[in-house]
């Protein structure tokens, strides 16, 4: 935990690096290391009602407004969805009263989903009920009636809490969950200790020691980066341990290098391989289906058993989902002959070189995208705002021009890529904080204002009051309810410490704004003077406060919807300079 602490710049106690720490694990499928998405599912404070941390999952991606909800499932006729609830503890114990605690905050929860305001919650919790009420909503577009929902209570235990499940409080509890007919059965609690935990861990990097027997197979000649390979045929039964955890689930983080999500089952494509596995014309499925490419990081075999971890299915991502489906159908648990006499089309290389790993998940896909922020990053301006960054020192930050598939060798609060610094830079150095926060994909395009001849000196500023912004937020849970409004409270930021750059912010013209931008020699972007940035950071904070505190009266925190708009700009700006003489 403390190693996982420095190398992502986590400050904070103990039992708040721990929280984020088995954020980071169980939620890494859909967070990766992404420090603001793993410090959003993070609730922390003292009424969370025993919830440490929570999760909305659809279609594979994490949520946090249901807009997003909205946006995800809009061309889809068939969805998915999870919720996670875990709470976590230092102790070395399960402490059944604790449980029952967190198990009674899940169902306050569920209730207020049920009927807003049917119950006090705080603001976190509102938002984590919109985001099932919403899901339920919409659940027509879902593949399923109700909603899959895990629920974790993780200590550093030595064994595995079974005899806490068994407490009468605890039962009681899940009875009253399960009673109120929103999540999909088996609804159970998972009660983990320190090996669990480490699981998880191991999972950051795929399955670990899976075994399964590969009997159809030929050897394709090794490499001197590729160190086994095969192509062949799997049972329907072996391929399932590869695709399926011991409770039928998919296993996760497998799919994370294919470039397609799972398109549900009624996407035509996976009508046809449905129906054929249905058919009785399955016999054919080997000759029907381009089947599976497997990556894995380890692979070792003794006759037809083999042992596969660290592993990825980056092609056949359809075909997988579908098998599963299929598997866990009435038809095959009445005739389980049907999995083991089906056989699919697999190749399995493996390689420990990444570069090898991901050249092969890129071209069994075909291709990747060239995105609009590669097309930034490859500029000289960018490869000089770089190497500036690289010259702040132990204590400044790192610019990650270019995505990097091995380790970071700085904590990644201190990282920012080129979406987050072309936010920035709208931000604090135009005053388009409505833009950063409604248009970020207007920031990308090729010509955006946001990259121009402007001092490499403006792109720190920028990347440093976005970081100190952000860092104000992870040690003032409290504070969160205005995270939507983190690029108005980072403009007014810069406006309360550089005020020359006002006159830029209210220039209507952007080309006019950039003219003044490039042309100033004026303008002073040292961040040296760290206790002016920090008041500067608690009155935007204010007067952000101040701003939306109707919205924030409904026990709320802010979306994107209540701050996107440019009157909402407009009046922090002028608030900003009201208050410049106090700052």
């Amino acid at each position: 935990m403390a190693k996982f602490a420095r190398d992502f710049g986590f400050e904070g106690n103990e039992a708040r690096q721990f929280e984020l720490y088995v954020a980071a694990n169980y939620l890494f499928p859909y967070v990766r290391d992404d420090v603001e998405q793993i410090e959003r599912t993070v609730l922390g404070g003292g009424t969370d009602e025993g919830i440490d941390i929570a999760a909305v999952v659809v279609n594979g991606q994490i949520v946090f407004e249901p807009s997003e909800i909205d946006d995800l499932i809009s061309d889809q006729t068939s969805n998915s969805a999870k919720v996670f609830f875990i709470q976590a503890k230092t102790s070395e114990s399960y402490d059944s009263k604790l449980i029952a605690k967190f198990l009674h905050g899940v169902e306050a929860v569920t209730k207020y989903a049920i009927k807003a305001k049917s119950v006090n919650l705080p603001p976190v919790l509102v938002d984590l009920a919109a985001l099932i009420d919403r899901i339920a909503e919409s659940g027509d577009k879902f593949q399923d009636t109700r909603i899959p929902c895990e629920l974790f209570y993780v200590t550093t235990s030595s064994n595995d809490g079974k005899s806490a499940q068994q407490e009468l409080q605890v039962t009681e509890a899940i009875d009253r969950i399960r009673s109120l007919s929103i999540y999909s059965e088996p609804l159970r609690l998972n009660t983990h200790g320190h090996e669990a935990l480490a699981a998880k861990l191991k999972e950051r990097y795929g399955p670990q020691n899976i075994r399964f027997n590969f009997e159809k197979r030929q050897t394709i000649p090794a490499t001197e980066r590729v160190s086994e390979a095969y192509i062949g045929l799997l049972s329907g039964t072996e391929a399932m341990k590869l695709l399926t955890d011991e409770t039928g689930s998919v296993r996760p983080g497998i799919f994370d290098d294919n470039v397609r999500l799972d398109l549900g089952s009624q996407n035509k494509v996976n009508i046809r391989i449905a129906t054929t596995l249905q058919s009785n014309n399955r016999e054919h499925f080997p000759f029907l289906n381009n089947g599976l490419t497997i990556i894995a990081t380890s692979l070792r075999g003794s006759g037809d058993r083999f042992f596969i971890s660290g592993y990825q299915v980056v092609n056949g991502g359809q075909t997988s989902h579908q098998l599963v489906r299929w598997a866990a159908s009435e038809a095959v648990k009445a005739r389980p002959a049907l999995l083991s006499d089906l056989w699919i089309p697999v190749k399995i290389v493996s390689s420990g070189d990444a570069e090898v790993r991901r050249s092969v998940a890129i071209a069994t896909n075909l291709q990747t995208p060239i995105g609009s922020t590669d097309i930034q990053a490859s500029t000289q301006i960018a490869k000089d705002v770089e190497e500036y960054f690289k010259q702040s020192g132990v204590n400044g930050l790192r610019y990650l021009r270019q995505s990097q598939h091995t380790s970071l060798d700085f904590p990644r609060t201190r990282i920012v890529t080129t979406p987050e610094l072309n936010r920035a830079v709208a931000a604090t150095l135009f005053g388009e904080s409505s833009r950063a926060i409604g248009a970020p994909k207007e920031l990308e395009a090729e010509n955006s204002f946001v990259w121009g001849e402007y001092s490499v000196e403006s792109y720190y500023y920028a990347a440093w009051i976005l970081y100190r912004v952000d860092r104000f937020f992870a040690r003032t849970p409290e504070s969160t309810t205005l995270k939507a409004a983190k690029y108005h409270i980072a403009m007014m930021v810069s406006a309360l410490i550089t005020p020359e750059l006002v006159p830029i912010f209210e220039i209507s013209d952007i080309d006019a704004a950039r003219r003044r931008l490039r042309g100033s020699k004026k303008l002073n972007f040292k961040v040296s003077n760290s206790e002016k940035i920090e008041v500067a950071i608690a009155t935007a904070v204010e007067l952000a406060t101040e701003q939306f505190q109707p919205v924030l009266d409904e026990g709320r925190s802010l979306r994107k919807d209540d701050v996107r708009n440019r009157r909402n700009q407009e009046a922090l700006l002028q608030k900003a300079k009201g208050s410049s003489t106090d700052v």
